[in-house]
């Protein structure tokens, strides 16, 4: 809620600016580009270092406008003085978007001018990572320059062994399908014809100099795009202006073009979240059940998953004597660790959890029996009897307490996965081109179950069935 009300702050301020700086009409656009985006829908209220980065970095676009407008030194250090904060409050490499606007200032500016603005943002930079550093080194009970330390892992002492591709790699272009998962498709056209406005080439050049950095490395994930979105977003709003423009000749056809693309931007937005709400969400929704079991308070609660594990949302979803437990799967990575809790706060954060290694290697030390779960989630899918612990056909000791449908995404088309459409679209299509409808947007899901431990309930029919002889022989 907080990452939520933070972004619409630095929104509104970039929305002002933008308006002020260019015109009215592209910051309008812009407003509902951003409104009407899937990918920033769910990224910006995500717990995550690159979301951080991203909504902060919202702020550094705002003064970056207003100094390549004024030439303002002011504006300039306060851009880069946002992206200090997006970098050590959230993600070091955010720092990498603000080089070309650093050239621009070389290049503009006298070298006294240059050499006071060094020293000034030294300064800021100094200043913003000592008191970070200091929070974080309190905690932690130790030096702790994170953000250091994230570059270290991922780049400076990355090798086969270590560092990011140990948890896979993908293609050069897994970038650009996600973008056409997470941006309505005329947003995407647009901003290619934006990002060749001269007025902006430093932001421009920062859009493309990080996509080409994180397009070359072999793992890729969809969060490390997150911190440019505010950029494709502004790109596509001048762009679509720009495009616009040429149709001035005639008004019905301008207004034609324009609420054409509102319109399909619109619904291939609303389409998109509507499919993360009824595919994903499953998860949510029965982790959240377990707020509503009945516990008597009287020892700890082991809620377990398997092969599931990694859809598991964060912890605060179990009540406070419940506990995420993980039993045998075919899963041979490294466990998340618990912090230990029977010590003070601060000596719990600053204790290592037990088994951890910087290569994924699996520790057994992560795992515990089946017998001792009294709750288990996982999918209503046979599963694999030689790797996995837990059985869902397991009727004698398990039954299901709450379901929610999920995605199968094995089963599923693409189409089907990553939109929605209304059901009477459905059934229309399904109706009339069932052959070639069920080939582009065929879904199946399965079920999302929390299930409950059977108590043993042989020993009671027996004492009765013992207390029914002795009476018979009375």
């Amino acid at each position: 809620m907080l990452l939520g009300l933070l972004s619409v702050v630095f929104e509104w301020k970039l929305f002002r600016e933008i308006a002020s700086t260019f015109s009215l009409h592209i910051a309008n656009f812009w407003l509902l580009f951003q409104l009407f985006n899937p990918g920033y829908f769910h990224a910006s209220v995500e717990l995550l270092p690159s979301s951080v980065a991203m909504i902060l970095y919202l702020s550094s676009i705002r003064y970056a406008l207003r100094y390549l407008s004024t030439k303002s030194t002011s504006n300039f250090i306060s851009s880069l003085t946002f992206n200090f904060i997006a970098c050590m409050l959230g993600w070091p490499f955010v720092l990498i978007l603000s080089l070309p606007l650093c050239f621009h200032f070389l290049f503009t500016h006298k070298i006294i001018s240059t050499l006071r603005t060094v020293f000034d943002c030294t300064l800021a930079f100094v200043i913003l990572g000592s008191i970070i550093m200091a929070i974080d080194s309190f905690f932690y009970g130790k030096f702790a320059p994170v953000s250091w330390n994230i570059l270290m892992y991922n780049v400076l002492n990355a090798n086969d062994e270590t560092g990011p591709n140990i948890f896979g790699i993908e293609p050069w272009f897994y970038y650009a399908l996600n973008l056409v998962l997470n941006f309505p498709l005329p947003v995407l056209a647009f901003a290619v014809v934006g990002i060749f406005h001269k007025r902006i080439w430093p932001l421009s050049l920062s859009l493309l100099v990080w996509l080409g950095i994180f397009s070359m490395q072999p793992h890729k994930e969809e969060r490390f795009l997150y911190p440019i979105y505010g950029l494709i977003t502004l790109t596509s709003s001048i762009g679509f202006y720009k495009v616009l423009s040429l149709f001035n000749f005639n008004k019905c056809l301008k207004a034609a073009l324009k609420y054409t693309v509102l319109l399909v931007t619109i619904l291939q937005a609303v389409s998109r979240i509507s499919a993360f709400v009824t595919n994903y969400t499953g998860t949510l929704e029965v982790y959240s059940h377990l707020y509503t079991l009945p516990n008597d308070g009287n020892g700890t609660v082991n809620v377990c998953t398997g092969r599931e594990w990694y859809h598991f949302p964060n912890s605060f979803f179990l009540p406070d004597s419940f506990r995420l437990r993980f039993v045998q799967s075919g899963f041979d990575g490294l466990l998340p660790g618990d912090f230990p809790e029977s010590s003070s706060l601060f000596e719990n954060i600053r204790t290592i959890p037990t088994g951890m290694n910087n290569m994924n290697h699996f520790d057994p030390g992560k795992l515990i029996a089946i017998e001792e779960c009294h709750y288990f989630v996982d999918i209503s899918e046979d599963a694999d009897l030689e790797k996995d612990a837990f059985s869902p056909e397991d009727k004698l000791n398990w039954s299901p307490v709450h379901c929610k449908k999920f995605i199968d995404a094995s089963k599923s088309k693409l189409l089907g996965r990553a939109f929605a459409v209304p059901e009477f679209v459905s059934t229309l299509a399904d109706k009339f081109a069932s052959k070639y409808w069920n080939k582009v947007y065929g879904k199946a899901y399965y079920d999302y179950c929390l299930y409950k431990r059977i108590p043993n309930a042989q020993e009671p029919e027996e004492e009765e069935f013992t207390t029914i002889e002795l009476n018979e022989q009375e």
